[in-house]
């Protein structure tokens, strides 16, 4: 795709004087513009890269760049393009020859505004809406952060001599009005009433001198068909894990051996042939709606001036109803509850020398018991991405490269990770260092019991390990400040994945025990 500036600056340039011209003519706009473009380069074997027969390397760039149009402190609009991710070389995202892909997206566009006379804040549109959380070094708890549409409000509640207090509301409305035809052909149902999810969320941050504490809690009203006919719209990383992270695993639905169509299509996104559970024994839910509710806590302290504690912890429910007579697992004539239930509590500890920033984060989140039929027992979870660790979990340093191996989130795993950030021996030029083990806190009863036929994918987390599984990974972090709005870095990521024989029998060679990724990037922010 090429666009030369002249053609691209004259649409733009009108497009700004129109808005200007149609504002109060005493009304000054100004215009602000930033954004952050960047080139990459892999080479990994962990899914899509070198999983099978598939490139292992692979070249990659994505640009984003932000408008704000600010009339005053109490009115302003911003909007956010993409322009990628394009894979060089490949047609369908505008990496070919000729580079005419369609892949111009918009991913914020949205209206901030004062509620006149208050300090009330609003923002209505796409926007970044989440969870807090401390363990994550982007603030994402491991619940729920993504863009999306919503409106969020926060105000200032009260601010006394050692302590001051805000509010924040929001509500999202991650999907509406994607389900598919078949899906009603299938029910025999006009499934548009019941494919509406909506989240209502509300955090209450307490603040003093060295401390924070911010409980928060959301509600969920899921339509039985919200999370169907999406695949084509979000692509494979935006269905599996809102989909697998707020059900219990599915186990082969309708299949009597273990392994055929099981835990990779248990939903029936991968495989449309395949006709798993979204086609299968969605529509026999006994209910309409679908409920979640998820309450947390994050705290923050300051131990020393170098010390920092950080604390968090949550438990989640997602309730859908009940299937009668599920053949999804082999059995028949049982009746399987639609329902994940769980919580997780993690800590994370830092240290601020002149030589780097040691640190330890550790975790702990509940796993399935051995009885699929009465749902998860693991933290139900959307698709956010949880940045503890460069390839294990969601701390990649361009996230459009591998990373996820194991999951979203801390349910149904243990782990304590050692790092030591900010190592520097020559200016500009910083190191990362880390090594964590994990554990999984699922029952090694429930593979065989549930029909999965693979340790991972549809079902989330990315890697399902039991109590007779675990994992360990280090990472490599180099990052180099070329200019001062240029950053060079260079990563090595490698995680072992151990997985119980007598547990998987044989289905653990599905993926593979040696994964890693070495990756850079170019990295230009205005």
């Amino acid at each position: 795709m090429h666009i030369s500036g002249k053609k691209l600056l004259a649409p733009l340039a009108g497009a700004l004087l129109c808005s200007a011209l149609s504002a109060a003519p005493a009304q000054a706009i100004d215009y602000k513009i930033s954004g952050v473009w960047v080139v990459g380069f892999e080479h990994s074997n962990v899914y899509p890269r070198g999983f099978d027969k598939a490139d292992s390397f692979a070249a990659e760039q994505r640009f984003r760049t932000q408008l704000t149009a600010v009339a005053s402190e109490a009115l302003s609009g911003t909007v956010q393009f993409e322009i990628g991710r394009t894979d060089w070389g490949k047609a369908a995202n505008g990496g070919a020859l000729g580079a005419d892909g369609k892949i111009v997206q918009v991913r914020f566009a949205y209206l901030d505004w004062m509620v006149p006379q208050t300090d009330v804040k609003v923002r209505m549109g796409l926007q970044l809406l989440k969870l807090p959380g401390v363990l994550s070094k982007y603030g994402f708890g491991p619940i729920f952060g993504k863009e999306m549409a919503g409106v969020s409000v926060s105000s200032p509640l009260f601010k006394g001599d050692s302590v001051q207090s805000d509010l924040t509301f929001f509500w999202a409305r991650p999907y509406n009005d994607n389900s598919d035809e078949e899906y009603t052909s299938v029910a025999k149902s006009k499934t548009q009433w019941l494919d509406n999810m909506d989240c209502f969320a509300l955090m209450l941050p307490f603040r003093g001198d060295g401390w924070k504490i911010e409980p928060y809690a959301m509600y969920s009203l899921i339509g039985k068909y919200s999370l169907t006919g999406v695949s084509a719209a979000m692509g494979d990383s935006g269905i599996i894990a809102p989909r697998g992270g707020l059900t219990p695993v599915l186990g082969h639905a309708g299949k009597a051996s273990w392994g055929n169509f099981g835990y990779a299509n248990g939903f029936g996104n991968l495989d449309p042939k395949a006709r798993g559970f979204q086609f299968n024994e969605l529509h026999k839910l006994d209910r309409d709606w679908g409920n979640g509710f998820w309450a947390g806590l994050v705290g923050q302290f300051d131990l020393t001036s170098a010390l920092r504690l950080g604390v968090e912890g949550a438990f989640g429910s997602v309730y859908m109803g009940e299937i009668k007579n599920y053949s999804g697992f082999g059995d028949k004539g049982r009746t399987m509850q639609m329902k994940r239930q769980g919580w997780y509590a993690g800590a994370r500890l830092d240290y601020k020398a002149d030589w780097g920033v040691p640190g330890l984060i550790a975790w702990y989140g509940s796993g399935d018991d051995d009885n699929p039929y009465n749902g998860s027992e693991r933290l139900p979870q959307f698709n956010t991405p949880w940045a503890v660790s460069s390839l294990g979990f969601g701390d990649p340093g361009f996230d459009e490269q591998t990373w996820k191996l194991l999951g979203h989130n801390p349910g149904g795993t243990a782990g304590i990770i050692a790092q030591i950030d900010k190592i520097s021996f020559i200016p500009d030029l910083t190191h990362l260092l880390r090594a964590g083990v994990y554990f999984g806190t699922n029952s090694c009863k429930m593979p065989k019991r549930a029909g999965m036929n693979w340790p991972n994918r549809a079902d989330g987390p990315m890697g399902y390990l039991t109590t007779t599984d675990n994992a360990w990974e280090v990472n490599l972090v180099n990052t180099y400040k070329i200019y001062e709005n240029l950053t060079f870095q260079l990563e090595a990521a490698y995680v072992r994945l151990n997985l119980d024989s007598d547990t998987w029998q044989g289905r653990q060679d599905a993926i593979y025990r040696d994964n890693y990724r070495v990756s850079c990037m170019f990295k230009y922010s205005f």
